[in-house]
């Protein structure tokens, strides 16, 4: 069954409104790493988000680019309760038109970002380009259990 706009609609805001996402990643002896990151943006089901090119989740997105990043909302109340997973194959971006796209988006979020990208500060930067494949959003206004667990292919 197709998803409607308005859910997808709803999803990508719930997803650009995250303060921080929990990026997950494998080591290379297959032992899950979690850390928070601020520097991402949805547009729409594609996740881009920024690193240091030295940093240890380059390194294991290079071994194993299956990532899951995990969004949600602080303060919620437990009967209306929502977090989602995005579930897809992270890539470092390379080619400009989809730099620039990225940049943009990053932007949006975070002035800070463009004001680097337009001062040629982003050499040490990774830019990540994830398109999700999986979403999986849990919704405990629709139950507990199960009940709650919508997981859309996409």
């Amino acid at each position: 069954m197709e998803m409607s706009k308005e859910v997808k609609d709803r999803i990508v805001k719930y997803l650009n409104d995250t303060r921080f996402v929990v990026l997950a990643t494998v080591n290379n002896d297959q032992s899950p790493v979690l850390r928070s990151l601020g520097s991402f943006a949805a547009d729409g089901y594609t996740i881009y988000f920024s690193t240091q090119k030295n940093s240890k989740k380059v390194e294991q997105i290079q071994e194993n680019p299956k990532i899951v990043l995990f969004f949600q909302h602080e303060n919620q109340e437990l009967s209306s309760f929502v977090n989602v997973s995005v579930h897809g194959t992270a890539e470092v971006i390379a080619e400009p038109a989809e730099i620039g796209r990225a940049i943009q988006q990053l932007s949006s979020r975070n002035p800070r970002f463009k004001e680097r990208a337009e001062k040629g500060e982003l050499q040490d930067t990774a830019i990540y380009k994830v398109d999700a494949r999986e979403l999986k959003v849990l919704d405990f206004s629709k139950g507990i259990g199960a009940a709650a667990v919508e997981v859309i292919a996409v």
